[in-house]
């Protein structure tokens, strides 16, 4: 019973520091096209060979960043992908507001299973694409670092 109180904590931080996590912010361009945010952990030792960011919808390919993935003819020339080292755009023309959307932002950096995130979107409800949202949802980190900048000088 010991060995398993060791084991199964470094076990579990061993799990927890393979995974990559991600957050979606989604909003209205100007011209009413939605456009998709995925932020996320870079791998320390990423493949760029296996590095692939694709969305999709209902098990429908959105877009991809692999030329190879052929989307769904629903979204076929009207989805964009930008891939870069922390983030992954969707961009997609034509976004219909008839009901709320289920969009899942795949990030695979390795050879191991890609990390997911499920964003729902409807039209109604998103905000009109800035910086000024992009800085809403990301206002708990620069929070989080201007709050222990002071520690950290007191550290020096």
């Amino acid at each position: 019973m010991m060995w398993f109180t060791l084991i199964a904590p470094l076990c579990l931080l061993g799990f927890a520091a393979a995974q990559t996590s991600l957050s979606v912010v989604s909003c209205l361009t100007k011209e009413q096209n939605l456009r998709m945010v995925c932020t996320f952990t870079p791998a320390t030792t990423p493949d760029p060979k296996q590095s692939v960011c694709s969305f999709t919808s209902d098990t429908k390919l959105v877009a991809s960043s692999d030329a190879s993935a052929v989307p769904d003819n629903l979204y076929k020339n009207r989805g964009a992908v930008k891939f870069d080292q922390k983030t992954c755009q969707l961009d997609l023309n034509g976004f219909s507001n008839d009901k709320p959307q289920n969009f899942t932002c795949s990030i695979k950096q390795t050879a191991s299973a890609p990390a997911l995130k499920v964003a729902t979107v409807e039209k109604s409800k998103l905000v009109t694409c800035s910086a000024w949202c992009i800085l809403q949802h990301s206002a708990v980190v620069f929070l989080l670092v201007f709050l222990t900048s002071p520690l950290t000088l007191e550290l020096l």
